[in-house]
């Protein structure tokens, strides 16, 4: 039902209303559209435009040097940059930003799911808020916060030090693993997600128990319960919960940054963005020499390229969103979104 009737739009004053109210829509979505057109235009401008009228908004000359630098001089061999930022192809990078964010899916949906049907249906009212406030809790500390015990813990997994303790009446210590400079090392710190919990936690909440007892009285399992009612029942907020994961761990760049260090064949391409902001910034190109100055116009290396790379890691969350489109708002008109 519309706000306001067919019969009332025809007086003046409402026209102009409406007239007001969707010019400040429009307003607000060429606002949001405006970076991205931004960085598409940047990408194809080249290096001399870019330092020349860097607030151009449409290329005065098209050029793809940025995307063929990208796709096909990534080996080290043309440019100082390539040769120390890029020392792998492309593929690899986006290789393991997809390793990284299909094994967070992997750990965390199942973890969190699990935990948040048992809080919500297996456990008493005390348990149930005291499992809830931890969650809640973990909300409240920063994640640059958690970096430093985190690092700890995965350099000496499981002593959250740098001192092993010793076996009691030995002088061997307890067995100690380090995560450092895998991928485990940045999956594992994210296999919990307390906003995902409590959108997973509510929505069981909103189920009527009757489907629960009268499976439990049929012979059914807890996974059975859980495989065979809960997650069909669940799929567009289960569907929306994996979007949130995948873009998080897509777009995250310190957690890889500190574990990974400076093994470059293992980084992601968020890391590859962040490394190439970096060196553009300090290198200071618009000061540099004449001659590093055409090096870096003729390779294309340069914010053209930034903005390209950039443009290359937005395709896969926008591929994501327009095939799994239709479960995705499902899960954001649900009642779990609301909690």
């Amino acid at each position: 039902m519309p706000i306001i009737p067919e019969i009332g739009r025809k007086h003046i004053r409402v026209r102009l209303l409406l007239i007001g109210i969707t010019v400040f829509l429009w307003l607000g979505v060429v606002m949001h559209l405006f970076p991205v057109w931004w960085m598409v235009a940047t990408s194809l401008k080249t290096t001399a435009e870019i330092y020349a009228n860097p607030i151009g908004f449409i290329p005065q000359e098209i050029s793809f040097a940025s995307y063929k630098l990208l796709f096909g001089s990534l080996t080290g061999s043309k440019t100082g940059m390539a040769t120390s930022l890029f020392k792998y192809p492309m593929t690899l990078y986006v290789k393991n930003s997809l390793i990284l964010a299909l094994g967070v899916l992997a750990v965390q949906i199942p973890s969190t799911l699990l935990l948040a049907y048992t809080t919500s249906r297996l456990h008493t009212n005390r348990v149930k808020q005291a499992i809830f406030y931890m969650c809640v809790a973990t909300m409240m500390i920063p994640a640059q916060v958690k970096m430093v015990p985190s690092f700890l813990l995965l350099s000496h997994f499981p002593w959250p030090t740098d001192y092993i303790p010793m076996i009691p009446f030995t002088s061997i210590q307890f067995p100690s693993f380090s995560f450092i400079g895998s991928f485990w090392g940045v999956i594992l710190p994210v296999t919990f997600n307390s906003y995902n919990f409590l959108l997973l936690k509510n929505f069981f909440d909103s189920i009527d128990k009757e489907y629960i007892e009268a499976a439990r009285i049929d012979g059914c399992s807890e996974i059975s319960i859980i495989t065979q009612i809960m997650l069909p029942l669940a799929r567009p907020i289960i569907a929306f919960t994996c979007y949130v994961a995948f873009v998080n761990s897509w777009n995250n760049f310190m957690g890889p940054w500190i574990i990974l260090q400076n093994d470059q064949e293992k980084w992601p391409l968020a890391v590859i963005v962040f490394q190439l902001q970096q060196y553009l910034v300090n290198s200071g190109a618009q000061q540099a020499t004449s001659e590093a100055s055409e090096a870096l116009r003729a390779s294309g290396a340069g914010y053209n390229a930034l903005m390209a790379l950039a443009l290359i890691e937005c395709i896969p969350v926008m591929l994501l969103f327009m095939f799994f489109r239709e479960q995705i708002m499902k899960g954001v008109k649900m009642k779990g979104l609301k909690a």
